[in-house]
């Protein structure tokens, strides 16, 4: 059996713990995301008027704790993907950019 960096077909090959970390950090992602468009969406509902642009923007104390704890969820996956042993052998042979459009394509699926 070849490692991750010999692959017989020329593809690398990704580790199941690898492709769980790249979901992680894809899920956190989104929750990020989802958040901060239901904010934006709630704040649009309660101050609709060209006037209330501050209070559109200025997010309550409770909305901005969630949302960086959402922030430092998904800073935390990058992390744990960025060190894991696959990612810094990839980086150290300067194939980091194959490593990581493989794994993009292991977990999500090929390209369309």
């Amino acid at each position: 059996m070849g490692s991750v960096f010999t692959a017989p077909t020329g593809a690398l090959a990704m580790p199941v713990d690898l492709i769980a970390l790249q979901h992680a950090v894809l899920a956190a992602d989104r929750a990020v995301g989802d958040y901060a468009l239901a904010v934006r969406d709630r704040r649009r509902a309660a101050f609709p008027d060209p006037a209330q642009a501050v209070q559109r923007c200025t997010w309550a104390a409770g909305e901005q704790v969630e949302f960086d704890r959402r922030w430092e969820t998904y800073v935390r996956a990058g992390a744990a993907l960025r060190a894991h042993p696959v990612l810094v052998r990839a980086r150290v042979l300067g194939i980091e950019p194959e490593a990581l459009r493989a794994l993009r394509q292991a977990a999500t699926g090929p390209a369309r």
